[in-house]
């Protein structure tokens, strides 16, 4: 497989888009000036423990407080109000919730995730063959047990398969030499604080795939020189670097990535077959519709929504991956009557979403057709890191119909009388609709009607004029 990495640059923000043979399968975007809350690790303090919520609420020094599940207190020793603790943040603050905790720290390396306050070691479900994790697993433990006097738990990544004894040593004594460091930090600052910031998404992304990219390209030279110094220190691969120095047309148009951003903001995605998918996030989940179209080309409607259906599952896995879409996710697709169809479905779903890096569980269908899968949530999907909530519609995704606002605005009108003089402020967009409404009621004389572009459309000023 060749992968690429395309890197833009403002003054505000990086945009990185990973390319595999030539398709974009993910963005990731970071904000030059703001912290990255998911992976830091601060010296918090408990503020209220709530046992009908299963939570503590924890003041890590940020707007709001954060979030603690009590299911993760194993790791917390001695949890009451007003006790410091370690904690790392597992998800960012997102929308209207806090930033999510966990007393389990892990910090990522490039062949191995250390587990700290967790004895526990497993590898990576990446890797299919049980005969060869288990021997892998077995090889490790024994190769660290002379450095882990602490009994230090961690995670086998999957680039530990080819890496040699000596980068996986080094690998486990560079993170113990940083979870040390980390304590040393706690017992000298005060509470709150911030202990550990999750470095650059760069990093993290170069970690992700163990450095793995034919080639990198960037129209931010200063980013290049960081990357070149950081694989020098930490991968032993030749990536070619890149700058981009054409100047008729930006990076940005050049790899189409200003058509692939607009893509990404689409609801709708169409498939090959004439069918498309409709994803649409709310606060509690994504839900994803499956539409059939028009070409049938199979002898039963069985046939056709089996192929649409898969066709449809290519396509999801893809996007959920672009879209960096995560928590709870609902996917009706074309109803099948054949459950050998259904589970050939899902292994194949399952197949699909082995590429994406972060943690994907599909479960079954449920009794209304529904298809349930969970995906790892770290921040908020690239959809609302791109976009504000619209002025008008406040995130409603509509606006009240003319009728309505005619209708609102007469019961508003009646209430006040009676009356001598009347002003009412509007959006332009409303106006006709307005200018009708006080003709049919027979009150030119008595309303004076306001355009103003700067009035939520939704809404309308009335005041009385004397």
């Amino acid at each position: 497989m060749n992968r690429e990495l395309v890197i833009t640059s403002s003054r505000d923000i990086y945009l990185y888009v990973i390319y595999e043979d030539g398709e974009p399968v993910e963005v990731r975007i970071d904000y030059k000036e703001l912290l990255r809350q998911s992976g830091n690790i601060y010296k918090g303090k408990v503020k209220r423990i709530i046992p009908a919520m299963n939570a503590a609420f924890v003041d890590i020094g940020e707007d709001r407080e954060a979030f603690l599940p009590l299911k993760d207190i194993k790791s917390c020793q001695e949890m009451k109000p007003n006790k410091n603790i370690i904690v790392q943040v597992k998800r960012a603050a997102v929308s209207s919730k806090g930033a999510k905790l966990s007393c389990k720290i892990t910090l990522p390396g490039k062949y191995l995730v250390l587990i700290p306050s967790d004895p526990y070691i497993t590898i990576s479900s990446k890797i299919d063959n049980k005969e060869l994790k288990e021997k892998i697993k077995e090889h490790i433990k024994w190769l660290l047990e002379p450095f882990n006097e602490n009994n230090y738990g961690y995670i086998i990544r999957t680039s530990a398969v080819e890496a040699s004894d000596e980068a996986i040593i080094e690998d486990f004594l560079s993170l113990k030499h940083q979870w040390e460091n980390i304590l040393k930090i706690s017992q000298k600052k005060k509470t709150p604080s911030l202990l550990y910031e999750e470095s650059s998404k760069i990093y993290s992304i170069l970690r992700d795939y163990a450095g793995n990219f034919s080639k990198i390209i960037s129209d931010d030279i200063k980013k290049l020189k960081e990357i070149k110094d950081y694989i020098r220190k930490n991968f032993n691969k030749q990536i070619k670097l890149e700058p981009y120095r054409k100047r008729k047309v930006s990076l940005y148009s050049y790899y189409g990535i200003d058509k692939l951003i607009n893509k990404i903001l689409n609801p709708y995605v169409w498939l090959k077959n004439g069918g498309y998918l409709v994803i649409e996030e709310t606060e509690a989940l994504v839900s994803i519709d499956v539409n059939s179209g028009s070409h049938c080309k199979h002898k039963s409607l069985e046939e056709t929504a089996y192929h649409t259906n898969v066709e449809a599952m290519k396509e999801i896995a893809k996007h959920i991956r672009l879209r960096d879409l995560g928590g709870i996710i609902v996917i009706d697709f074309i109803d099948m009557k054949d459950e050998e169809k259904k589970k050939a479905l899902i292994e194949q779903f399952k197949q699909e979403v082995k590429k994406d890096k972060r943690p994907v569980k599909i479960k079954n269908f449920t009794s209304l057709g529904l298809l349930e899968l969970t995906r790892k949530k770290v921040e908020d999907s690239l959809i609302k890191q791109l976009t504000d909530i619209c002025n008008t519609c406040q995130g409603n995704g509509f606006i009240k119909s003319k009728y309505l606002f005619s209708f609102e605005l007469e019961k508003r009108i009646s209430e006040l009388k009676p009356f001598v003089k009347l002003k009412i402020k509007i959006h332009p967009y409303m106006y006709r609709a307005v200018k009708e409404l006080i003709n049919q009621l027979k009150l030119t004389d008595s309303i004076d009607i306001i355009s103003d572009i700067n009035q939520q459309i939704n809404k309308f000023s009335i005041e009385s004029v004397e």
